[in-house]
């Protein structure tokens, strides 16, 4: 665990971090974010004693950064910068055994650890192991850093815009393999970008930074729902969330206080509740509002006697989803062909609200769209008891 109590830092007189309190927990994967100055890569400098903390106290699994020794830290803290920091009058080999020596890593064991290392980033030990950085592509350049970082199994890795060199492709890969490796060691990465695209993709949490204040600290998630001021959502972009369906929930965007119809009705009460609505659905519950079904108009009409109950023509013609369903599902399970009303329930089937087809396309195009369609199904409810 890293801690961060009442942290501050200035250069020359310029406030950089102020009174910074701030916890990041073993096992997780944390984004640092901000505009340029901001004061991020100075927080994350702090941690392996590149930059000393001025004023406040840091510290990591409880012991102050300050009483570390410096041959202690490569084993409890990794370092990736950009293409990979690496010496270039030093091979690939010499490049992971550095960390390996610093930290009086048996020399026995040396040759084996950087095999092992280099197979963990892809690169083929044989082919890799004697190369100089010069001969090595960007991302072969990063992958070799991300080895050196790992190589005495430190439990926190520290990466200061590990991508933001390469080209698009062979970030998101990479992107891709850290997260993956993170999830697969449980290190604790703490990782600058300045992409919210990045840290979205990446983090557990993201920690916003402005002018050397914390502004936000949250899931992705909630920061996309929930910025914490105007600076936030000018940061994150208007519409970033919406690009972002994974953390659009059912519950965000369904339509509140459906009503509905019980199974006391008869057909023919429940013909006038649609008549007067204009719909051509309604949905039943029990007594608890459990969601027991939709009752659709074209089968209703079929019925000539208007007193038969209403209940005979319950239909589980229909797809309910629960409120934490994601976008991205419920648009993967719903048919196009036919889709009506989309009930939306809790984990105890109790009827929350309700979606169309019709105001999912409104969603997802951020603009209106007529609400029904030739052939479609409204669904709409305005019907009562």
């Amino acid at each position: 665990m890293v801690e961060f109590q009442q942290v501050c830092m200035a250069y020359k007189e310029k406030e950089v971090l102020n009174n910074v309190d701030l916890t990041i927990q073993d096992g997780e994967f944390f984004v640092l974010i901000g505009s340029s100055g901001c004061g991020k890569t100075t927080l994350l400098k702090s941690i392996n004693k590149l930059l000393p903390v001025q004023q406040g106290t840091l510290k990591i699994n409880g012991t102050p950064v300050s009483q570390i020794k410096v041959n202690q830290l490569p084993n409890l803290v990794g370092y990736v910068v950009q293409a990979g920091g690496l010496f270039p009058h030093l091979t690939v080999e010499e490049n992971i055994a550095l960390v390996m020596k610093v930290a009086q890593y048996p020399k026995e064991q040396i040759h084996d650890r950087v095999t092992a290392m280099l197979k963990m980033v892809n690169l083929d030990p044989a082919l890799y192991r004697n190369q100089y950085p010069s001969q090595l592509s960007g991302g072969q350049q990063q992958r070799v850093g991300v080895a050196r970082a790992f190589a005495v199994d430190p439990p926190i890795v520290l990466m200061d815009e590990p991508f933001s060199a390469l080209d698009p492709m062979t970030r998101s890969e990479l992107q891709n393999e850290i997260h993956a490796l993170q999830k697969k060691t449980g290190k604790t990465i703490i990782f600058v970008t300045h992409d919210m695209d990045e840290a979205i993709k990446l983090a557990d949490r993201i920690c916003i930074i402005q002018s050397g204040h914390i502004v936000q600290c949250d899931t992705p998630e909630n920061i996309l729902k929930h910025p914490a001021n105007q600076y936030v959502s000018t940061f994150i972009g208007e519409n970033r969330l919406w690009s972002n369906p994974g953390y659009i929930r059912a519950a965000d965007i369904m339509r509140l206080r459906p009503k509905t119809v019980n199974r006391g009705r008869t057909v023919l009460q429940a013909l006038q509740m649609m008549r007067q609505g204009g719909v051509d659905s309604l949905l039943m519950v029990d007594e608890k509002e459990h969601l027991l079904g939709v009752v659709w108009l074209t089968e209703l009409m079929e019925e000539r006697d208007g007193s038969a109950p209403v209940e005979d023509y319950l239909s589980d013609d229909y797809v309910a989803v629960e409120e934490d369903t994601t976008l991205q599902e419920i648009i993967a399970n719903i048919d196009y062909d036919a889709a009506g009303i989309i009930p939306v329930v809790d984990r105890q089937r109790i009827l929350r609200g309700f979606l169309t087809k019709s105001s999912l396309l409104a969603t997802m195009s951020r603009q209106f769209v007529p609400e029904q369609r030739e052939g479609e199904r409204s669904g709409v409810i305005c019907a009562t008891h």
